[in-house]
């Protein structure tokens, strides 16, 4: 690990290790967080590494974005710190976010879209929302994410050069999932990391077929997260209208 970002790692976590209101490490982190990007150095190191010593690409955690590269995770998760390249003309999906995050422009600029959530989210899978701000972050700026409807946004690369953001987020309020959301269709969906996401298919899977409701109650009984139970107990509903 190259000193610089080491050392960003090291003061970051004293901020978040402490246990100090979010919003406080929110606030301190950014000028860090700036002061990160302001060399490119230890993020070559980072390439480098990865693309020498193959049993990095192996160590990187299942994610929702192919495009994400996992930097650093604190050891008490207080703090996580995340690259996504962009390629040229690109835009990811409308998403919220589990945690506050602090996203920078690393390598030339990025486009932002945040939006306003206007239904109060009682109705599955239906979401309206309204268009706020619409901006180019330069290379060296940042933006800031709040948790769940506060972090509603989109990101993307509208330019012909490949863009680098890094991104760090603090402590989940929520985990397991994001939502992604479809403006125009006015829906919105939980999104699984790759793993949960093999469950959770077959799961409705079972619940769509029918006459699944032992094999679904039998699962219930292993330690489930809650959303992972959520789907078990919504399939089971399914599963009981559909048998015959």
């Amino acid at each position: 690990m190259h000193k610089d970002f080491e050392n960003f790692c090291r003061r970051f976590q004293g901020l978040t290790g402490r246990n100090e209101d979010g919003s406080v490490s929110f606030t301190k982190g950014i000028p860090m967080v700036k002061e990160l990007i302001s060399s490119d150095l230890w993020f070559r190191d980072f390439i480098k590494e990865a693309l020498s010593e193959r049993s990095w690409l192996k160590q990187q955690p299942p994610s929702l974005w192919p495009n994400e590269l996992t930097l650093y995770r604190s050891p008490d998760r207080s703090f996580l710190v995340l690259a996504y390249i962009l390629e040229p003309f690109s835009m990811d999906t409308i998403h919220d976010h589990g945690s506050w995050g602090i996203i920078a422009s690393f390598i030339n600029g990025t486009k932002e879209i945040k939006y306003r959530r206007h239904d109060d989210g009682t109705v599955a899978g239906y979401a309206e929302l309204e268009e706020t701000i619409a901006k180019v972050v330069k290379q060296g700026e940042v933006t800031c994410v709040l948790p769940l409807n506060g972090g509603i946004h989109q990101m993307g690369n509208t330019s012909e050069k490949i863009s680098v953001t890094i991104n760090v987020y603090g402590r989940a309020v929520r985990r397991g999932y994001l939502q992604f959301f479809h403006r125009e269709r006015k829906t919105v969906k939980r999104v699984y990391s790759p793993r949960t996401c093999k469950e959770v298919l077959m799961v409705r899977t079972m619940g769509a077929m029918g006459s699944g409701e032992d094999i679904l109650r039998g699962a219930l009984v292993n330690s489930l997260p809650d959303y992972v139970k959520e789907e078990y107990e919504t399939a089971l509903t399914v599963s009981k209208r559909r048998a015959p």
